[in-house]
């Protein structure tokens, strides 16, 4: 055909086409990307950005991960020099026995003490002490993407709080406001503890002026001193009558709280409950009753002594306008106590009256935050709870419990104070211990948590890595293989295409 050459249109289009492919190559080759724009492979580029999207995310978490290790390793560096200390202080105080050096082994037990305190101070990292605070920190563990949502999972982190010290709080001034009953005999006559059996009346808000809806959330806290009878029922405050009511009494060893709305007012009736605690003779305590009920009576008493939840009672529901009179460490008028209608039977051992000793009343129709709830429970023991000492935490689990590790051991000093021993200073000391364990058995399964999901994380990341690299990484091999042909193609093509634009010349000498 004289005025189309097919066969160079042909070369023409190999040549593009090998270019085109040997071009593709060469950026596959300089790239190391098989997929590395939307127009090579939209599908697989989708993809491979949203999971790059999601490797990112994860590689942050793991950096968090890493700070929240750093910060529990940081605290559990100090748990040798902790035990070191006690050991130490346990030394000094069987040292003591010896009836020699009672100063010196005293200091040596003071200068422990304040080690352990700059030790568990000195265990901050970047401002995280997971040994001194009680503050909760919360860290990022993963999430999982559920379409376009994301599902988070967290880990938080309760610091030990082995150095904190309840706030200071006044022995006479109620630190929480609203309260609807507020006795204080350290007020009242100038001395702890001497409010005697008597009959308070009504009083509004208490037992009298709860509206038509009644009352369904009660704090209701008391310092007093058992007597030595513990045996015989004894009444220490009791509010109601024979069918609604609120009551605290002493029977067999137990401070037993107890509660009722018999009546059907408009919401579910409940019938007599209580819940216990084990008391001894002698001795100071507080104690609170909280009361969190419902309209349909199944909410609960919760049963406090010395600060520390010893109780629950369930089926609990609203309580409402009671007008007999209340007593305080008797019976005004009646009052449903272990399930039985009773009356006021005097005093001495054979009465229902306290035999003991009432401090502090207070009453709220609110329940109260944890913060608060301390306040209370410090605003009760201030000036009637013995010093804590020594005498302060023998025999009594739950105040050892509730104190912090430094607390405990200062507790051991002076070693002149009253109610020391050897043997009361050891059990402080092996309370301080068994505190310092729990806390650092605490970090270590933290410590345990996130490290299994540090190296989850690594092992996802690196999978996700590599499903990636297999959808948009080229093969270098494959590619190298490629180059050649496609430069042989070219080359070709380029030959053909130069043999068929020669045979026009070959036409125009058959006219010379």
């Amino acid at each position: 055909m004289l005025l189309t050459n097919a066969s160079a249109m042909t070369a023409m289009r190999t040549l593009r086409l090998a270019e085109s492919n040997l071009d593709t190559t060469q950026n596959r080759i300089s790239t190391g990307f098989k997929v590395s724009k939307a127009g090579d492979n939209p599908a697989f580029f989708l993809v491979s950005n949203t999971v790059r999207g999601d490797i990112t995310a994860y590689e942050g978490q793991r950096d968090t991960l890493l700070y929240a290790l750093g910060a529990i390793q940081t605290a559990q560096a100090a748990q040798s020099e902790i035990d070191n200390a006690i050991l130490n202080i346990k030394s000094a105080v069987v040292a003591l026995e010896t009836g020699s050096g009672e100063k010196e082994l005293e200091r040596v037990i003071l200068e422990q003490v304040d080690q352990v305190r700059k030790i568990i101070s000195g265990t901050s990292f970047n401002g995280i002490n997971l040994l001194e605070r009680d503050n909760v920190e919360t860290f990022l563990l993963g999430y999982e993407r559920e379409g376009r949502s994301l599902d988070f999972d967290t880990l938080s982190i309760r610091a030990q709080g082995l150095a904190l010290r309840t706030a200071p709080v006044s022995a006479t001034i109620n630190p929480l406001p609203g309260a609807a009953l507020d006795l204080n005999s350290q007020n009242t006559f100038g001395t702890p503890g001497a409010y005697t059996p008597q009959s308070l009346g009504s009083i509004s808000g208490v037992n009298v002026g709860l509206g038509g809806s009644g009352v369904s959330q009660r704090t209701f806290a008391i310092s007093f001193e058992t007597g030595a009878d513990i045996t015989t029922e004894q009444i220490i405050y009791e509010e109601g009558g024979g069918i609604r009511g609120l009551n605290i009494s002493i029977r067999n060893g137990q401070l037993v709280f107890g509660g009722y709305n018999i009546p059907n007012d408009g919401t579910t009736p409940w019938g007599y409950r209580e819940a216990q605690a084990t008391v001894q003779a002698n001795t100071r305590y507080t104690a609170q009753l909280v009361l969190d009920g419902n309209a349909s009576a199944t909410g609960e008493f919760r049963a406090y002594l010395d600060g520390t939840l010893v109780d629950t009672a369930t089926g609990v529901g609203v309580l409402y306008n009671h007008g007999n009179a209340i007593g305080l460490g008797r019976i005004a008028g009646n009052a449903v106590v272990n399930g039985v209608v009773k009356n006021d039977t005097g005093a001495g051992p054979t009465g229902n009256r306290f035999q003991g000793a009432n401090d502090k009343v207070v009453l709220y129709n609110q329940i109260f935050t944890p913060a608060e709830f301390d306040q209370m429970t410090s605003y009760l023991a201030e000036g009637w709870l013995p010093p804590k000492g020594i005498a302060f935490y023998i025999g009594s689990q739950a105040r050892q419990d509730s104190a912090t590790l430094v607390e405990l051991l200062e507790a051991v000093a002076p070693v002149d104070q009253p109610g020391f021993s050897t043997a009361a200073a050891l059990e402080v000391l092996d309370a301080a211990q068994e505190k310092a364990n729990r806390a650092f058995a605490q970090l270590g399964f933290y410590e345990d948590r996130i490290t299994g999901q540090r190296d989850y994380l690594m092992g996802l990341t690196d999978s996700l890595e590599e499903g990636v690299a297999a959808l948009v990484e080229a093969d270098l091999q494959e590619e190298s293989a490629r180059l050649q042909s496609f430069q042989v193609q070219t080359t070709l093509a380029r030959q053909s295409l130069q043999i068929s634009n020669s045979r026009s010349n070959i036409l125009l000498t058959l006219f010379n």
